[in-house]
């Protein structure tokens, strides 16, 4: 049976389990069936989470997405979707090695002077390889999987045929943006000569400081599907998380590798993407444990810049409105950042968004967490926001849209917020984030109250330094 007949089956077969469940709730006026509901939802989201798992490719990426963006369904829809955040199988090397050929020609491994079949890593569009080079550098390899680009066009358009399906039964306006900003994130991950101006952008952000390290691209055998880097030593963040909690630093094996604090780790991590949200408008965009390495001071070391985006400025500003909101417990600040975001649909009923949006900062209020790493069934129910849209999500739903560029903000937000959670997990994202957002506002305050001059005088020049060592 071809992939395409598997994926349109499963579909199928999901959105098929709830019509029956609807017709049977209706035909008997909810008398007994109404009871199966729940059983319904973790049926289909198990259904969903394996079926995504063997058609692998696109589908993977489809289920982490809707684990991160999924906050309209039901809860098991994440918790089930969540596993596709972990590592895929490898593929062969025979299979792979296809990419190095179709770049370079038959003699493509003679242009190594080894390179190791195993693979370092493994993800839905490609694998990575350590390599040594002629003249002895040591680099890493990132192969795309041969024939991805088709697997993409042919997985897009079955989902495209639901569709018309998923509007009327997820009525969220303009869903179909959702699927396009997904079709763009895969088109730009699979183009290895926009990661490469990524990494070259990522790394001017960071260029004057020592703790954060950004491979660099080897020209010469970067092409087509095929992107050869230095090779960057580190701890893996996942390794690291593997460790026993480090109230003290953990010692890493190895004496090179030193005393690695996990909470030093997070608030470094939090600063990197403040510092890229706030100041730059732009984010690495898949913060998971994989994609960073770590080494004594702490060094942050960032993996992997397929999926680096731009960030519109209306959700730079609303999102730092939001979280100043936050910070001064002003519920109608947190509510305008929200709107200035984009998040009212046109025509959208915005009092009753303001009244789910209240209703779900008083449990937000409410919501103790004593280990972020690890939130239960209840905690993670108030996060998601379903209770404050029982029984009128359609409602809700009509009157709400995805900003342009919320997919990847809201992505990147909840995969920080899930890492950063195992590294602190007494405070969370929430915790290590309050002071860097407290001295964000007080910045802006300044900024506000000693507005620059409207024509400065020119500045007079300064005194010749003498030459010669600093005096003492």
């Amino acid at each position: 049976m071809s992939r395409s007949v598997r994926a349109f089956l499963l579909i199928a077969s999901v959105l098929g389990a709830y019509a029956l469940q609807w017709a049977l709730v209706k035909l008997t006026w909810g008398r007994g069936f109404g009871e199966r509901w729940p059983r319904v939802h973790l049926s289909n989201a198990r259904r969903l989470a394996d079926g995504f798992a063997r058609l692998r490719g696109v589908f993977i990426k489809l289920g982490q997405v809707i684990s991160v963006l999924g906050g309209f369904l039901p809860p098991v829809y994440r918790e089930q979707l969540q596993k596709l955040q972990d590592q895929v199988p490898p593929r062969p090397f025979a299979e792979v090695q296809a990419r190095l050929l179709e770049a370079f020609g038959p003699d493509a491994l003679a242009r190594f002077a080894s390179l190791d079949q195993s693979p370092l890593a493994a993800a839905s569009l490609a694998q990575v390889h350590r390599a040594q080079l002629l003249d002895g550098r040591q680099v890493a390899v990132k192969l795309l999987y041969p024939g991805i680009e088709r697997l993409i066009a042919r997985d897009l358009f079955v989902l495209r045929i639901f569709l018309p399906i998923i509007r009327r039964v997820f009525p969220i306006v303009r869903f179909e943006r959702v699927l396009n900003q997904l079709s763009a994130m895969l088109n730009r991950e699979t183009d290895y000569e926009n990661e490469r101006r990524n990494m070259d952008r990522i790394r001017g952000i960071f260029e004057r400081r020592e703790d954060v390290v950004v491979p660099v691209v080897v020209d010469e055998l970067t092409r087509g599907g095929v992107l050869t880097m230095s090779f960057e030593e580190g701890v893996r963040i996942s390794d690291l998380l593997r460790e026993e909690p480090s109230g003290q630093p953990s010692e890493q094996p190895g004496s090179s590798r030193g005393s690695i604090s996990r909470e030093e780790v997070a608030r470094l991590l939090t600063d990197c993407y403040f510092t890229m949200l706030f100041e730059h408008r732009v984010l690495h965009a898949d913060p998971h444990p994989g994609n960073f390495l770590v080494r004594p001071g702490p060094c942050l070391v960032i993996l992997d810049y397929g999926a680096v985006e731009e960030v519109p400025e209306p959700l730079a500003r609303g999102l730092k409105t939001v979280i100043l909101g936050a910070l001064t417990r002003n519920t109608e600040q947190v509510l305008l950042g929200a709107e200035q975001m984009g998040f009212v649909a046109p025509g959208g009923d915005r009092e009753l968004l303001r009244e789910v949006g209240r209703s779900y900062l008083k449990t937000l209020a409410t919501l103790r967490v004593s280990d972020f790493s690890s939130l239960g069934r209840g905690e993670l129910h108030k996060l998601s926001g379903y209770e404050q849209v029982r029984g009128r999500l359609r409602e809700v739903m009509r009157s709400v849209e995805y900003p342009d560029g919320y997919f990847y903000l809201e992505r990147t937000l909840a995969l920080l917020f899930g890492l950063v959670g195992l590294l602190e997990p007494v405070r969370g994202l929430p915790g290590v984030a309050a002071p860097l957002a407290s001295r964000m506002m007080l910045r802006s305050l300044a900024a506000r109250s000693n507005p620059p001059p409207a024509n400065p005088a020119p500045a007079s020049p300064a005194p010749a330094k003498p030459a010669g060592p600093e005096p003492s």
